[in-house]
């Protein structure tokens, strides 16, 4: 009785290509995986660095003063507001007004 031929099967026979396409997907696969958490940290560092400058550049170009006359601006709409909504046995003043 003789032995069976081995390179019969074509399944069963050693593929190098095969062996380095795999390798190559798992090692591409880890780079992604890897860089993800590299690139997202760095991502949100961006993020809060632009809102940064753009804080500091909007400070440093007088808009502070623009700011608060903004704020008083507000803070007599809503006092006006709050005088006209007022009952008329109260005395009428807020407390901004009174010297609060």
């Amino acid at each position: 009785m003789a032995a069976p031929d081995p390179h019969t099967h074509s399944e069963d026979r050693y593929q190098p290509m095969a062996l380095i396409g795999v390798t190559m997907i798992a090692l591409l696969g880890f780079a992604v995986f890897f860089l993800s958490f590299l690139v997202a940290p760095l991502a949100i560092l961006l993020i809060f660095y632009v809102g940064f400058a753009a804080s500091d550049r909007a400070k440093r170009n007088g808009s502070a003063a623009r700011l608060a006359t903004e704020a008083e601006a507000r803070r007599e709409i809503m006092e006006r507001a709050d005088e006209e909504s007022a009952p008329a046995g109260r005395s009428g003043g807020t407390l901004s007004r009174l010297g609060a």
